[in-house]
């Protein structure tokens, strides 16, 4: 096929293979430059989760040692709560984008 077009265009064949080469490069460029924003904004979202969590402790601390038990275990349970669920959340939406699918899911 290429032989055809070589023979209509003598540089054809060099130039559609220059011009694939270039889309693959460029392709190959944007992936990398949108992986690289998802694990910054990863980043971002792991770095405030656990400052928040870090701060709604303090307050429990802080609420416990006013002498506030029940304030303390409601932040610090929910908190706790949170994390784990968030993590659990996280690793079953993990799991269920890893799995194969059927031909007729597509």
């Amino acid at each position: 096929m290429l032989e055809d077009f070589g023979r209509l265009v003598p540089d054809a064949p060099e130039r559609i293979f220059r011009q694939w080469e270039m889309e693959a490069d460029h392709r190959r460029t944007y992936e990398r430059q949108a992986l690289d924003a998802a694990i910054r904004r990863d980043v971002r979202g792991q770095a405030s989760a656990l400052l928040f969590a870090v701060a709604a402790l303090s307050v429990s601390a802080f609420a416990l040692w006013l002498g506030q038990p029940w304030v303390a275990g409601t932040i610090g349970g929910g908190t706790i709560a949170s994390v784990v669920g968030a993590f659990l959340f996280q690793r079953a939406t993990a799991k269920s984008n890893a799995l194969p699918q059927s031909p007729g899911d597509r």
